[in-house]
């Protein structure tokens, strides 16, 4: 019989570890998620060879387990316990791994930098410990009740370099940020361990005002590996580990296409879901089935303010899933909130169609503006929201 693993939390449903695992070993890996009453029973079940540890239950493992590695005595977590031969429970910390080859692959150095790091939990000692190896000059603790806090945080707006080590921003609650970036007046690089969405809003802040960032994705499977090889005893290249987040980015990120009305986006959308297995969505869609009404008559009788407001919220519910095609509608770009929602878990692709071959019925201001207006009017926008872009004037 194979081994079998688990991820031991207590939300999962946003959890990318089944299928990044699924790549590392030739093993089982379930969600397991769990109360803390439940978790000391989960442990000791003898269904499973073993098991990541994610929010909030890292340091409460930590006290669960027979042995302990030194490195993760030292921090004070555990994120990964296997059962060892005679039965006992042992437990490691692959995270220290994992936020370690996040700064280094990411040229974050944070060697005699002031730095702050939000959040006093399991993946927060963790990351402390690796500051404090790699010389950092100072790191600030930040918590809700401590002596640091949000309410004072303003102290340390000359922090150097910040990390996110909350769930705030994490699905669903997409969005959600601690802090302003703006505040910080030296700040050289962020650093935010929430991979769904790929990007937080606080990454998006940084990217918007020319801050080094990265998000979670790569230290998730960083840490990954290093549990893989716990769990098997066989070693795994460094180099599999960008194979796998690039792997992984094509598979979870939404492909999002913009673009003028009648430009296409719905039919090459539809075909792209098809060949990559992933499900297609409509935002003209969703607001036709939202309102009751077809969009003509939504702008005729209730203007384009109100359709504006419409789509963003039907954007927010389809941008927050991942692994998706979606065909935004013509106007999307002139709502400046839509260009976070789109980019938090998405490729921006630009439909390009000569005018002249644009499809204009039932298209509201395509027939009382007029295709040559909105392009001018909506180019520079299409151009800066997108990634790429598919050339729709030939035969694909």
């Amino acid at each position: 019989m194979g081994k079998k693993f688990g991820l031991i939390g207590a939300r999962l449903s946003y959890s990318y570890s089944p299928m990044i695992h699924r790549w590392f070993g030739d093993y089982d890996y379930e969600l397991c998620e769990t109360k803390a009453d439940d978790l000391a029973n989960l442990l000791l079940s003898t269904d499973y060879d073993g098991f990541n540890v994610t929010i909030p239950y890292k340091k409460t493992v930590m006290k669960l387990c027979d042995e302990v590695s030194e490195e993760a005595r030292k921090i004070g977590a555990v994120n990964t316990v296997v059962r060892t031969e005679d039965g006992k429970l042992a437990g490691y910390n692959t995270d220290y791994f994992g936020f370690k080859y996040q700064l280094e692959h990411n040229d974050i150095d944070v060697e005699d930098m002031k730095c702050v790091v939000l959040g006093d939990g399991g993946v927060s000692v963790t990351i402390q410990a690796v500051l404090s190896d790699l010389h950092a000059r100072k790191v600030v603790v930040i918590s809700r009740k401590g002596e640091d806090n949000y309410d004072n945080i303003s102290k340390h707006y000359d922090a150097q370099i910040l990390i996110n080590a909350t769930p705030v921003g994490m699905y669903p609650d997409n969005g959600s940020c601690l802090v302003d970036i703006t505040k910080f007046t030296d700040i050289r690089g962020v650093i935010d361990v929430i991979y769904n969405p790929y990007r937080t809003k606080l990454i998006l802040d940084c990217m918007e005002n020319g801050i080094p960032c990265a998000g979670g994705l790569e230290m998730l499977v960083a840490q990954a590996k290093k549990a893989s090889e716990i769990f098997t005893g066989n070693y795994i290249d460094d180099d599999e580990i960008e194979t796998i987040t690039d792997e992984l980015q094509r598979k979870v990120l939404n492909n999002v296409l913009i673009g003028m009305p009648g430009a296409g986006k719905t039919f090459l959308g539809r075909k792209m879901a098809e060949k990559q297995g992933k499900r297609f969505i409509d935002i003209d869609d969703m607001i036709i089935q939202h309102e009751g009404v077809p969009i003509e008559e939504i702008f005729q009788q209730k203007g384009e303010a109100y359709f504006r407001k419409v789509e963003t919220e039907m954007l927010k519910l389809a941008c927050k899933d991942s692994g998706c095609v979606i065909a935004t509608g013509g106007g999307v770009i002139k709502t400046k909130a839509n260009y976070n929602i789109v980019k938090q878990n998405g490729v921006v692709i630009w439909i390009k169609r000569d005018l002249d071959k644009l499809e204009t019925d039932g298209r509201p201001l395509s027939t009382s503006t007029g295709v040559e207006q909105l392009y001018q009017e909506r180019k520079d926008e299409y151009k800066r929201w997108s990634d790429y872009y598919i050339d729709n004037n030939e035969d694909l």
